[in-house]
């Protein structure tokens, strides 16, 4: 009840990849995939793509913010994995919120959405279980979903202490929830994982191209090309200082 409180107050080709293909494409076509070569790709998020719905918010980086505080002095800074726009779309119900996380003596966050007029979607307190470097949050299952076309400002305030403080650091960010259309969904089963990442990025996915790719990353650490990928993704956007940062 305090959290509520206060929250309302204030608010991855070369190398094994052939792998990664999703689940459930043809077996014709995973062998006509295999035999593909991504070495020469990069993998670029395009920021000028046109939004679908209502279009972008009208302001998504005046209020929003791709660093944060931090705790104490004696901890870095945190900060959010966001294009310079600060807006994205997703096909998920639910995106991730991908955060780098430095070495922090906080236990929880709280992730919460609110609509364009700032009314408040849906919240939740969710735990921190890395001791740092890049994590994620999403809404649990049980949250209600994201809208289809709608613009949301997500708020992940990192709890320093017991309960959530006025000043306890703040992210904000902007999505836009896209529908999954047969035809689409069709599409993206035909993909291996680069070339969904590719597709992404070229369309303005970005909570999307950061998870399928986070995900191959996890599961293949010492794969170099995709380390060379995901510190392609973030240059593209400015945030190239942090690609080193491990994923947890």
């Amino acid at each position: 009840m305090i959290v509520k409180n206060y929250l309302l107050a204030f608010l991855t080709i070369n190398l094994f990849l052939e792998i990664l293909l999703i689940p459930g494409l043809p077996a014709q076509a995973q062998s006509e995939l295999k035999t593909r070569s991504y070495t020469s790709q990069r993998i670029i998020f395009k920021e000028d793509f046109n939004p679908p719905g209502n279009g972008g918010p009208k302001d998504s980086t005046g209020a929003g913010s791709r660093d944060g505080q931090k705790c104490s002095q004696n901890e870095q800074q945190i900060q959010t994995l966001m294009p310079k726009r600060n807006y994205g779309l997703t096909l998920e119900e639910r995106p991730s919120i991908f955060v780098n996380l430095p070495k922090t003596s906080a236990k929880q966050v709280v992730l919460a959405f609110q609509d364009e007029t700032g009314k408040f979607y849906q919240r939740a307190v969710l735990p921190i279980t890395a001791n740092s470097g890049i994590v994620d949050f999403s809404l649990p299952v049980e949250k209600q979903a994201l809208v289809v076309g709608k613009n949301y400002q997500w708020s992940l305030v990192v709890v320093c202490g017991q309960s959530l403080q006025p000043d306890d650091p703040m992210l904000r960010g902007w999505v836009q929830r896209v529908a999954r259309t047969p035809q689409l969904e069709r599409e993206l089963r035909q993909k291996s994982v680069i070339e969904q990442a590719m597709w992404y990025g070229e369309s303005g996915y970005w909570y999307d191209i950061l998870k399928v790719l986070a995900q191959a990353r996890r599961e293949h650490p010492d794969n170099n090309k995709l380390t060379s990928l995901w510190r392609d993704l973030l240059e593209s956007v400015g945030l190239g200082a942090i690609a080193s940062v491990p994923l947890k």
